[in-house]
């Protein structure tokens, strides 16, 4: 494509009297055009066409419903900045582009939003020496955002009905608005949160913040000390009929789940996010997170008690960051209430897909919180672990993995059951481990006799079992 093309389209969209749908088509062909370039156009494509987008992001107003032309035509400036190369093309303009972006997050809505954090992650994981100078101004509208949150539930819980995720404001749109783009007539029109305060945005801030704590250690202690308070507070926040604790929270989440699905997804999703954030502070940052330790512990069990059966990848999120917690010294705050993870509908919920593909995570992350507390469980705590790892080992749906794991956490609380004052009833819990084992084994000899009479009998299918 020659320079001549690329001036051409920078006159066009600088043209203040050119229809705004006119410029998003135009917008919406140079992104197109994108993949067809070599690398010495992408060169002079930034030089000529990115001071003509930033203009346009800078002094147009941002839009809050989904159809109408200024915002398709600021989203697809968005993409356009998204699709180019993030490579050596990007080094002269960076600090600008991101300081661009920055300024736009805080006034867009959450779905542009959303795309320029997605390029702010991006630009600074590639040039984060470039990019020290923004590192505090995006610390600081992180912790704005994480402050915002209660604003952000009760904009959630005025949703009265499903339609209102979707129903346009009138009063925000024109007659012209009202007709669909050239190229997205099926999309439905809905209204846009602000940024600031949209659970979908703040699901963004976390993996840039410990990208910059990273490039940036002398930042970390002044924002996690500033941080935690708006971030434990946003990890208790409840959606409209969600009563905390796991008796309650299937039935309270049924009828939310049929109304605010959408929404509750979204900051279901941010939660996650957040412990995984809450578990980066706690591995490099543990004695600034010790006082609210207790804070964590009930939380985290919160948090898997209320998540939705079909999110199967944010409880896995979840399961991760909760084993990366256990692994620090914040454990010891998670001695009272251990007893209440030996529960498979905490650990992996109610959905077919989370319990086909969580278990693994789940065993791993209460192996590794058991096993370093055990010594301080209580003796009706060992009672409940010895009854829920002895149903573990008779259950063939789990893997012999899995079943070796219960055995050797079952082997591994016996020194503890024998201190137990009442001798009575460590001699029961002792001569209930010893069942379980000895019924194990049975099970394994019946199992591999069956074995070797198949393959003697010159049995496939047996020999395939094995292998």
């Amino acid at each position: 494509m020659a320079i001549t093309n690329f001036e051409v389209y920078a006159t066009r969209l600088r043209d203040e009297k050119l229809d705004v749908k006119l410029k998003q088509t135009i917008a919406h062909e140079l992104c197109e055009s994108l993949e067809f370039f070599q690398l010495q156009d992408y060169t002079r494509f930034v030089a000529i066409l990115w001071p003509v987008i930033r203009d346009l992001l800078l002094k147009t107003p941002p839009v809050f419903v989904s159809s109408v032309p200024e915002q398709k035509l600021r989203s697809t400036l968005l993409e356009i900045i998204q699709r180019i190369p993030h490579s050596e093309v990007f080094r002269p303009v960076v600090l600008d582009v991101v300081t661009t972006l920055l300024a736009l997050v805080k006034i867009e809505n959450e779905d542009n939003a959303v795309v320029c954090l997605k390029i702010i992650y991006e630009l600074h994981r590639m040039y984060r020496q470039l990019l020290e100078s923004i590192s505090l101004p995006f610390l600081e509208l992180a912790a704005e955002i994480y402050r915002n949150a209660d604003h952000m539930l009760k904009a959630m819980d005025s949703l009265d009905t499903p339609a209102s995720l979707s129903t346009p404001n009138v009063n925000l749109m024109s007659p012209s608005a009202m007709s669909p783009g050239p190229d997205m007539g099926d999309m439905a029109t809905k209204n846009l949160t602000k940024a600031t305060s949209s659970f979908k945005v703040l699901t963004e801030i976390p993996i840039i913040v410990v990208s910059i704590i990273q490039a940036n250690r002398r930042h970390a202690d002044p924002f996690v000390t500033n941080i935690l308070p708006p971030i434990l507070h946003m990890l208790e926040l409840n959606p409209r009929g969600a009563i905390p604790g796991h008796e309650s929270a299937p039935s309270s989440l049924q009828y939310l789940n049929q109304h605010w699905r959408g929404a509750h997804a979204d900051l279901i999703t941010a939660q996650s996010k957040t412990l995984s954030f809450l578990a980066f502070f706690a591995r490099g940052f543990t004695a600034l997170l010790l006082p609210f330790q207790n804070r964590i512990a009930h939380l985290t069990f919160q948090l898997l008690c209320l998540c939705p059966a079909e999110a199967t990848a944010t409880r896995k999120e979840m399961l991760i960051a909760t084993r990366h917690i256990v692994s620090t010294e914040i454990r010891k705050a998670f001695v009272p209430i251990a007893d209440k993870f030996l529960d498979m509908q905490v650990l992996v919920g109610s959905g077919l897909a989370s319990q086909c593909i969580l278990k693994p995570f789940a065993f791993s992350m209460l192996a590794d919180l058991m096993h370093h507390i055990r010594l301080e469980l209580s003796p009706a705590q060992l009672t409940r672990m010895v009854d829920f790892y002895s149903g573990c080992m008779h259950d063939q749906s789990l893997s012999s993995g899995v079943h070796t794991m219960c055995a050797k956490l079952l082997h591994n609380i016996t020194e503890r059951i024998m201190h137990i004052p009442d001798k009575q009833h460590g001699r029961i819990l002792l001569l209930s481990i010893l069942k379980t084992f000895t019924s194990s084994f049975a099970a394994i000899g019946n199992h591999a006799e069956t074995v070797i009479s198949d393959i003697r009998s010159g049995g496939i299918y047996a020999e395939e079992k094995i292998y």
